[in-house]
């Protein structure tokens, strides 16, 4: 069904009652009532927008008479050009539409005794609240009356909405001292949806318009404009980036180069006009609560440590909210072998949220530290780095993990296991289950292979180079492994049987149902613990200034998946600065995590903290889920 694009009066007073409803605070013993998929009329995780797909949930349901249109809030926010503001209930969501949405363009139509009113809206103005509707994997703002005034036109092929905007013109790009501290303005016949994505040294500005062949050749003829102050030091690649508009199907992309250091952030001046800034102080997230579902919270704000400001990005989760789970995730479900982007498994899985977990080798992309899901072990801790488990009771701790396999012949013999399922390579014994997957192929040159069947050694294979064989793994047993000290072969000949015994310190650790190792461990009961030369980091990795994740926890049981990014300027924190800015935040405790190009905060479909352009594949994370 095609969708009327009439604009009624209606529709309008609807959106200034919504924005004046009285807010609904929701408690932490709140039940989440997530709807089943029985409360939509149709859904998917595909937009054809004007021709072109795009990965963005959206559902419709029904309300008394009216079928309601919904679209992803944090895809609104990431890639239509829909900014979201702090809201007191997640049931609702303060918006910005090209200053559209606010009370005085409502009224505008409503008549002459509401146009005093408008005045005295205009000095603070209100922005607009639509309602929103959760599902197991996504926030769905109810954008049906939004769309209608915008004149979109929408209509459900399968799994896919095809989704039109009107032709809209760009009628002027306006440029200032591009790449440093400068601004491009974008003026527009009408309002379009639009997107800004950046990389180390390039912007991109689309907007869903055309632009007059007359205005591209003008902005496409001279050379980019640069600051003729600036250090060819800053960035000389910088001055090889064109300043480019092209136009093609109803798409303008306004392209222009930045320098290193440099961020981007795009803002809504007008109805029908829109303007990018450029410069090292910028602050690229705006400050920002959003309750997103009973128990979950999305937060942007800066933390200032020192003189120095960081832009944060983390979600505050209640677990022992009903229905909120925390559980460990594998990027390559159900293998522990292989790697991929948050961005792209996570939509694949139950989960509302995730963020980056542990350590890996990137290159054979096998994990380096602890995993341990549903109370079962998939890999084991290295190094004696940081840990941190958890239950569904709400239960956390963080410590420095061990684990210590033996195994032990009917003669007395007892043999040390150094690793379970890990790429941590060491002389001596190493365990592989099927947990890594259905064969095992030599790491090391020369390794010497047991396969233990009902915990009797049934074969022995000779590893001679590395990636020689594919050594199936027993389903009724594992694999040892074992690299160098050769003379040990003898004490398990074939037919030997054996016992494996397992020891975890802290003891505690073995109750917890979910793990994730990564490390250095950064605050405990408040004060900062970091000791990354007890957990083997090296110094130059103590030292490195980057972007980081970590995971903490607060006094009243709160749990956070934080993210941190490079201050205006400059780069992200040390590990000593993620310390005092997660303590200063009001972590009681804190883990560090992977971090630099693996650092990815996933909400409802998107990256909420950065592009997924610059995101990295990473192997594990951390994932929550919503149940009814």
């Amino acid at each position: 069904m095609i969708v009327s694009i009439i604009t009624n009066l209606n529709s309008l007073f609807c959106l200034t009652q919504i924005a004046q409803a009285e807010p609904q605070v929701d408690s932490p013993d709140l039940v989440t009532k997530v709807p089943s998929p029985q409360n939509f009329v149709s859904q998917g995780t595909e937009i054809f927008l004007n021709g072109k797909t795009l990965n963005i949930p959206w559902a419709q349901w029904q309300v008394g008479n009216s079928l309601r249109l919904g679209i992803s809030d944090t895809a609104l926010d990431r890639q239509l050009g829909v900014e979201l503001f702090t809201n007191s209930n997640y049931l609702t969501q303060p918006i910005d539409w090209y200053a559209t949405t606010r009370l005085p363009f409502a009224k505008r139509l409503v008549g002459e005794a509401s146009r005093r009113e408008e005045k005295a809206d205009q000095r603070s103005s209100t922005p607009v609240s639509v309602n929103a509707k959760l599902s197991r994997q996504y926030r769905y703002l109810d954008i049906t009356d939004l769309a209608k005034r915008s004149g979109w036109q929408w209509q459900v092929a399968g799994t896919k909405l095809q989704l039109n905007t009107p032709a809209t013109r760009v009628t002027n790009v306006r440029r200032e001292t591009i790449p440093k501290n400068g601004k491009i303005t974008v003026t527009l016949d009408r309002v379009t949806p639009w997107k800004l994505s950046q990389t180390a040294t390039e912007g991109y500005l689309t907007i869903e318009a055309n632009a007059d062949p007359t205005l591209l050749a003008q902005f496409n003829a001279p050379p980019p404009i640069i600051d003729p102050n600036l250090d060819p030091d800053d960035d000389p690649t910088a001055k090889k980036l064109a300043y480019k508009v092209t136009s093609n199907k109803n798409q303008t992309i306004v392209q222009f180069p930045i320098v290193k250091g440099h961020r981007a952030r795009a803002k809504l001046l007008s109805q029908t006009s829109l303007e990018v800034s450029i410069n090292p102080n910028l602050a690229t997230i705006p400050d920002r609560e959003i309750k997103w579902a009973p128990g979950l919270k999305w937060r942007q704000k800066w933390v200032k440590l020192g003189a120095t400001n960081f832009p944060v990005s983390y979600l505050e989760i209640d677990p022992r909210q009903k229905g909120i789970k925390i559980r460990s995730m594998l990027a390559l479900e159900p293998n522990l072998v292989g790697t991929n982007h948050l961005i792209k498994f996570a939509p694949t899985t139950p989960v509302v949220a995730a963020i980056n977990g542990g350590y890996f080798n990137r290159n054979n992309r096998m994990p380096l530290g602890a995993i341990k899901r549903d109370g079962k072990w998939l890999s084991s801790p290295v190094l004696n780095r940081g840990a941190i488990g958890w239950n569904d009771k709400g239960q956390m701790r963080i410590a420095r993990l061990k684990m210590q396999e033996t195994i032990a012949t009917t003669t007395g013999t007892q043999l040390p296991i150094l690793a379970l399922n890990s790429a941590y390579v060491q002389a001596g014994f190493g365990r592989y289950t099927t947990d890594w997957g259905s064969t095992y192929t030599p790491l090391q040159a020369n390794e010497l292979i047991f396969t233990i069947q009902q915990n009797k050694v049934t074969q022995i294979t000779p590893g001679n180079a590395i990636g020689s064989v594919n050594i199936p793994i027993p389903a009724n047993g594992y694999l040892l492994t074992l690299r160098g000290q050769l003379e040990l072969s003898g004490s398990i000949p074939i037919g030997t049987s054996l016992t494996l015994q397992q020891q975890i310190t802290p003891p505690e650790f073995d109750t917890y149902s979910q793990i994730i190792a990564a490390g250095p461990w950064l605050v405990q009961s408040g004060k900062v613990v970091l000791d990354a030369k007890s957990e083997n980091f090296s110094a130059n990795f103590s030292k490195e200034a980057a972007v980081r994740s970590a995971i903490g926890s607060t006094a009243t049981g709160k749990i956070w998946l934080v993210t941190v990014h490079p201050h205006p300027g400059g780069k992200g924190p040390t590990l000593a600065e993620m310390a005092q800015l997660i303590q200063q935040m009001g972590a009681v405790d804190a883990l560090n995590l992977d971090g630099g190009s693996s650092t990815s905060l996933y909400l409802g479909g998107q990256l909420v903290d950065r592009s997924s352009a610059t995101a990295a594949r990473v192997h594990n994370a951390i994932g929550i889920t919503i149940e009814p």
